[in-house]
């Protein structure tokens, strides 16, 4: 599949820039599967696809169609045999610049799926792992090119998720972009990592053709990335802005009125941990955000699908222009717990009707207030960095013990309100 930024004809006739996926298929599209969203299944070999391919079994069929060399993922062909492999691609299938499928000369075994992870014995069923790899809120196109009415060619994508922060045009017509930053010299030791993936950097050296660059991507916006044949693609996630009402952090979001199921496995991991769907939900709840009285709005991004009814997986949420009110008023409770509970050795300087935390702990909960201040002061502040300072209060107050993305990104200081809490019950029971 080509994916480039094509000129689309209005209903006037003029030609307006609007970017979207152009595929070079010639056929049908007989169906659009978005893996296990809705009625989808996990996998395109699920038995429910069975009546798109003439051979009875979407199993056998999707095994036909990569015989076939049918079967592309951003583009490029799945190797059609081990011959075809060894040929044009010995060094290995890559998704994204990942080997996906790869030979181990060492002990004569196949590995293939996500990432490669699946080590099997032969070629065809590696072939098939990576099929079947794609993950959860991903889309898989189904077409008939031959006019039979089944299925013979499939088309899959493998898009990851980046916060734009800086776009950058190039003397060369590319397009450079970074994603946000935090100021690394402000970060502890105890704060874990803000990013897990490494890509569009400073020193990542991405660049984009023009025509691979969505002319609506803006800072601040949640944008799709892949490698395809003509160089890196990014393209604008679509954007559902309201009021977040209620979530949790890898099932599902609450936007207004409608609920948006979660996509595992989906690649967040060059957005701020503060920007994936499950943290700032979990921030926003524990402040009392969701759902507040001012009607102030957050963004849900999702991946774009070819039925605009249908949900992709959801990439990143955002608060936009609401993200300092937002830090505000989680400032506001920090420092009453700053002021509510006292700082102590063991307690027994404290009265038995108050609270108390360690003096470190105390102390490390004044450091993030302050800090969160000095960005609300300072008009230079991006949403996204506002957003990752709510995240840090939400971490120093109430720990990371029950966050799973927090856990898994490093985070292990304890937390203040737990601490105060056994405190308070410390100092009642003597």
């Amino acid at each position: 599949m080509a994916c480039a930024a094509a000129a689309l004809s209005s209903a006037s006739g003029a030609a307006t820039a609007e970017f979207r996926d152009v595929s070079d298929v010639s056929g049908t599209l007989l169906r659009a599967v978005v893996l296990n969203m809705g009625q989808d299944a996990a996998r395109i070999t699920d038995g429910r696809y069975d009546r798109y391919f003439k051979q009875g079994s979407a199993a056998a069929g999707v095994a036909a169609v990569i015989v076939a060399g049918k079967f592309s993922i951003n583009g490029f062909p799945i190797p059609s045999s081990e011959a075809d492999f060894r040929q044009h691609m010995p060094n290995g299938y890559p998704v994204n610049q990942v080997n996906w499928l790869s030979y181990d000369a060492s002990t004569g075994s196949w590995k293939g799926g996500y990432r490669g992870q699946r080590v099997v014995a032969s070629y065809d069923a590696a072939a098939l792992e990576v099929a079947t790899g794609i993950v959860a809120g991903l889309e898989l196109r189904l077409y008939d090119t031959d006019g039979d009415r089944f299925a013979d060619t499939i088309e899959a994508d493998y898009k990851e998720g980046v916060q734009v922060q800086n776009i950058i045009r190039n003397s060369d017509d590319t397009v450079s972009v970074r994603r946000g930053d935090i100021d690394i010299a402000q970060r502890t030791a105890e704060e874990g990592r803000v990013f897990d993936g490494q890509h569009f950097t400073a020193t990542s050296g991405e660049r984009i053709a023009a025509s691979n660059f969505d002319p609506l991507i803006t800072p601040g916006d949640v944008a799709l990335f892949w490698w395809s044949p003509t160089g890196w693609v990014l393209q604008r996630a679509r954007e559902v802005r309201g009021l977040f009402m209620d979530g949790s952090d890898h099932e599902s979001y609450t936007m207004d009125s409608t609920t948006y199921q979660d996509a595992m496995r989906f690649s967040r991991d060059n957005l701020f941990i503060s920007n994936r769907p499950g943290e700032l939900v979990n921030a926003h709840k524990f402040f009392g955000l969701n759902g507040n009285a001012e009607g102030l709005k957050v963004s849900l991004w999702l991946v774009p699908t070819t039925d605009p009814k249908a949900s992709g997986a959801p990439v990143g949420m955002s608060s936009g222009p609401n993200a300092r009110r937002f830090l505000s008023m989680a400032v506001v409770q920090a420092r009453r717990w700053l002021s509510d509970v006292a700082p102590s050795v063991d307690g027994t300087d404290v009265p038995t009707t108050q609270p108390w935390v360690p003096r470190v702990l105390h102390a490390q909960l004044g450091a993030a207030v302050a800090r969160a201040q000095a960005s609300l002061d300072a008009q230079s502040s991006t949403d996204s960095q506002l957003d990752y300072l709510v995240y840090l209060l939400y971490l120093t107050l109430n720990g990371s013990a029950a966050d799973i993305g927090a856990k898994f990104g490093g985070y292990r200081q304890p937390g203040f309100i737990p601490m105060a809490q056994s405190g308070l019950l410390r100092a009642t029971a003597s």
